[in-house]
């Protein structure tokens, strides 16, 4: 009898301390506070294993490390009245998610219960990753993903191909518009020479107006991986610059 009553009383007194730890880890604005030991990886809602966890957090450790960018993961059970951009941005700037001085963050937030997602970029990133980039990878990598349930295999992914685009090295699929403007491009091309080649060679001359086209290609600065464990948030800020999706 003794036993059983020991087993009941040990059972509500994990029950207490576990409330007590959530209570501490939402503020009274309904946001989240940053852990104590604070982590680039941040899953409240119970997502991923321990183990996809701490993968995820040697990489963005390792990037940040090398770099001052700080991707961060935020995932929560629900936003309540929030719409999730709001929720995402009050909670960047509340941690300071990024370097103070260069505003260097991106947050990618999940909110369980209502099935939605959002990305909030620093200021210091908008130009590197935009909100049709930022877009893309909630409707080409995240959402797809997360209807499977395979939210490590997600957000694994999406933050492959935003280091990716942040390095420069990321290499978007030619697009059928894109196509279409090479062969345009040609056609233009061939009739000139024909123009060209017509002109008579006896002292007369055609004058034809010219053309051309530029193209430009994005780089960026390349950084190697580091390692040891995540120093802490910079202070950095949020303007706004992003994308939401659901699913």
């Amino acid at each position: 009898m003794k036993s059983h009553l020991n087993k009941i009383f040990f059972f509500f007194l994990v029950v207490y301390a576990s409330s007590f730890m959530l209570a501490q880890t939402i503020g009274k604005d309904g946001i989240p506070n940053a852990h104590a030991q604070p982590r680039l990886v941040n899953d409240f809602a119970g997502l991923m294993s321990p183990t996809n966890q701490d993968i995820l957090e040697k990489k963005l450790v390792a990037f940040n490390d090398s770099t001052s960018t700080q991707i961060t993961i935020v995932s929560v059970n629900t936003i309540g009245d929030y719409e999730i951009s709001d929720y995402a941005l009050r909670l960047g700037r509340k941690w300071g998610i990024g370097q103070k001085e260069k505003n260097n963050g991106l947050l990618i937030l999940i909110a369980k219960n209502d099935r939605k997602v959002d990305i909030e970029v620093g200021y210091g990133l908008e130009s590197y990753i935009t909100d049709y980039d930022s877009k893309e990878i909630i409707d080409d990598i995240l959402i797809p993903a997360f209807k499977q349930n395979n939210f490590y295999q997600g957000l694994d992914k999406a933050t492959d191909r935003i280091i990716a685009q942040l390095q420069g090295t990321y290499k978007a699929s030619p697009k059928k518009s894109d196509n279409i403007n090479i062969w345009v491009i040609i056609i233009i091309i061939i009739i000139l020479l024909i123009i060209i080649s017509s002109i008579p060679k006896n002292g007369s001359m055609v004058s034809i107006g010219g053309g051309g086209w530029t193209s430009t290609i994005g780089g960026g600065s390349s950084w190697s991986g580091g390692g040891g464990g995540f120093g802490g948030f910079g202070g950095g800020s949020f303007g706004g610059g992003g994308s939401s999706g659901s699913w």
